[in-house]
Parts: C-alpha cells; structure tokens; sequence
C-alpha cells in the first residue's frame, strides 16, 4: 500500500464530523502501523482554510502522499486540494468521495486516485446482485445502494427471528447472526460496525460514461 514503507502522509479531514474524525483517527494508526509518518493534519471546516496555503505547507515537509478523509460537506474543499497537486503526489481517500461530482470537477487531475469503499459492482464476481440489479434500474448502482439493500436483508432476517424491537437489536449483535447479501455474507461487530472487507477502487479515464472517468476495482 502508499501508506507503508516510511512513507510521509499529509491528512486532510473535518474535525467537526464523527464519520471524518474516525476515519483519519483509523487512518493514522494505519500509517504509524505500517512505519508511515503524519507530517500534517489540515481541518476543512475551518472558516480560513486555504488549499493553496495547506498544500504550500505539506510539501515543504516533503510529503509523498496525502489522504483525503473529509466528507461530503467538505467536499468542495477536498477537490481543491485535488486541483492543486496537479497529479503530483498520490491520493487516497475515504468512501464519502466516492460521488459523481468527484469524477466531474477533478478529471483529468483525480485519475490515479485510489478510494476505499464498502463494494463495487464490477469487483463482486460471486453475488447475482449486480446482474439483478441492472435488471430491475437499468444501470449499475453504487456501493450506497448495495449498503441500503443489504440493511433491509438484514433487517428483515434479525425481524424473522425476533420481531421486538429490543430482541432485533440483540439478533443484529449476536455471533450467530449472519444473513446473505449484495456484497456477501452480512454479519455486525460487537460495536454494532458491519464485519466486512474493503474494496478499493481507483479513478480512470473512461469511454462508457459520459462525464469521461469512472471509479474502477483496483487489481488484487
């Protein structure tokens, strides 16, 4: 991975949301893990925050990699960043980015890209979800859709079981549970989180969508 043999990361997050605050916080013990070093933490949410100035800052600490882990509210501010690094350094970063407006406002200059996602639906070779899903919507749908379908499985399987509200809960948090779904066998952690694997996806030029790149699996 980027993020391992002593390579220099610079994160860019928002402190004002739990989803970005965990992910950086997982992402930097990650990178410490793997002999990584943060040179710097720049918080989108700041009301003076300066792509320019931010990225004038990590490169004078010679970073080699920055992540991306804001969210969507920050969206905006994370593709400036983009914009900037002109293809320069490599880019990482969390599933909020993972949207339409990615590939529209950071083109040519988002291709390389690599983004962490729950599921992709040309990286699910075992599931007839993908196959019936373009069926039923005529297109291919994303990972928010597949995490959608697979909540309404696993709802309706915990109900099956146990339909009070207190014992659906306690269905959903039992090791016993497990029900199959769009990417897989579903199954929760004690702290009620899926137990599920990643797909990492990258950006590409594209041919078969209109806005000209797509979010492609990433080989093994």
């Amino acid at each position: 991975m980027l993020v391992q043999n002593n390579k220099i990361v610079a994160v860019f997050f928002n402190s004002q949301s739990n989803y970005s605050q965990s992910l950086k916080s997982e992402f930097v013990t990650a990178v410490s893990l793997g002999g990584g070093q943060i040179t710097n933490e720049f918080d989108l949410s700041k009301s003076d925050f300066s792509a320019v100035k931010s990225y004038e800052q990590l490169t004078k600490q010679n970073t080699q990699v920055i992540m991306l882990a804001g969210d969507t509210s920050t969206l905006d501010k994370a593709l400036q960043v983009v914009q900037i690094n002109q293809k320069r350094l490599p880019l990482l970063a969390g599933d909020d980015i993972y949207t339409l407006k990615t590939l529209e406002i950071g083109r040519e200059q988002a291709v390389g890209m690599i983004i962490t996602i729950p599921w992709h639906i040309s990286g699910d070779y075992k599931s007839d979800f993908p196959q019936k899903s373009r069926q039923l919507w005529g297109a291919d749908v994303n990972w928010r859709s597949a995490m959608s379908y697979d909540a309404t499985l696993a709802l309706t399987a915990a109900i099956a079981r146990n339909p009070t509200r207190e014992n659906i809960q306690q269905t959903l948090s039992s090791p016993d549970f497990s029900t199959q779904g769009a990417s897989g066998t579903i199954r929760f952690l004690p702290s009620g989180d899926r137990n599920t694997s990643v797909q990492i996806v990258k950006i590409v030029p594209s041919k078969r969508l209109n806005v000209g790149y797509e979010f492609v699996p990433e080989s093994p």
